[in-house]
């Protein structure tokens, strides 16, 4: 996702995987998902658009849209286990939220 966020020319391959992992979520909410299926579909775009290049990321519109989709993913937090694997790799949700993670744990510096 990572990648398809910051490719130069990735916008249509961005927004085709988007598609088809909001796709996927009626599939899931359509069989025994519901709320699995409702967190992995917000949880898909809200990571687009923290991560996503095809924008200015100085703009007001995007530093306002970052911090709104920064603050659902932390409210989502306690679903993030709905999308499967390690604690580990969901750590890249962490990271998008709080910045630097070390140890599964946001990094602090003193």
């Amino acid at each position: 996702l990572r990648g398809l966020c910051t490719a130069k020319d990735g916008t249509k391959a961005l927004e085709a995987f988007l598609d088809s992992t909001q796709q996927h979520a009626k599939e899931l909410a359509a069989g025994a998902g519901g709320g699995r299926a409702e967190a992995y579909g917000n949880i898909a775009r809200l990571i687009v658009e923290l991560l996503r290049c095809d924008v200015a990321q100085d703009s007001p519109e995007t530093i306002t849209r970052q911090s709104k989709a920064r603050k659902e993913l932390r409210e989502l937090k306690s679903q993030w286990g709905s999308l499967g694997g390690s604690e580990e790799q969901r750590g890249v949700l962490l990271e998008a939220v709080e910045g630097p993670v070390v140890s599964g744990e946001p990094e602090k510096n003193f």
